[in-house]
């Protein structure tokens, strides 16, 4: 963290001196409709802020300092800054964060994810395991990684990368990359 406002300080109970200088994943302490931590290192917002990648704004049942928990609408915006010296880039991760008074209405993604679970349900596929490179590229592409960059990070072809996702899909019955992780979380394989 490199500024708390005076609205987070209220919304949180946070002071600027107790929360500068630490990661926003420590004080926020996020969880989503579902109760799995949304805030952690290397969450999906830094990993597409990394990649100069903007997240669409989302709920987050935040932790105040006395322990209680509020829930928040948050946008993320990006703002260039002076290069960081080990990666030559250099990006503030900002946090809009507006108090709603009421618990969230499931979203289009959590929606998408219990209809997932019941069409997985109803689907003759089979109980095939996935083997551990499978695992492996279905943590990668929980990631957020690109065909490309799981080939990269497995050091495989683009093409045998491709074929494990799809190898992937088929055994859990997703039709798309977001409904395949969907699925792998609610199954507890990621």
């Amino acid at each position: 963290m490199v500024h708390w406002s005076a609205s987070a300080e209220r919304t949180f109970g946070y002071t600027a001196a107790e929360v500068l200088g630490r990661p926003c994943y420590e004080v926020v302490a996020g969880l989503n409709l579902s109760g799995h931590p949304v805030c952690r290192p290397d969450c999906q917002v830094a990993v597409n802020a990394r990649r100069g990648r903007v997240t669409a704004c989302y709920d987050v049942l935040a932790r105040r300092q006395d322990g209680s928990r509020v829930w928040l609408n948050t946008s993320i915006l990006l703002a260039p800054t002076a290069p960081n010296a080990d990666t030559g880039k250099g990006t503030y991760l900002i946090h809009l964060a507006r108090e709603l008074d009421h618990t969230p209405a499931p979203s289009s993604t959590h929606a998408l994810a219990h209809a997932a679970e019941a069409r997985a349900d109803t689907l003759a596929t089979g109980d095939e395991r996935l083997s551990r490179r499978e695992i492996e590229v279905l943590r990668l592409l929980a990631d957020g990684r690109t065909t490309a960059e799981i080939a990269a990070a497995l050091t495989v072809s683009p093409f045998t990368a491709r074929n494990h996702i799809s190898s992937i899909q088929r055994k859990l019955g997703a039709r798309n990359r977001v409904e395949t992780v969907l699925l792998a979380a609610a199954r507890g394989l990621i």
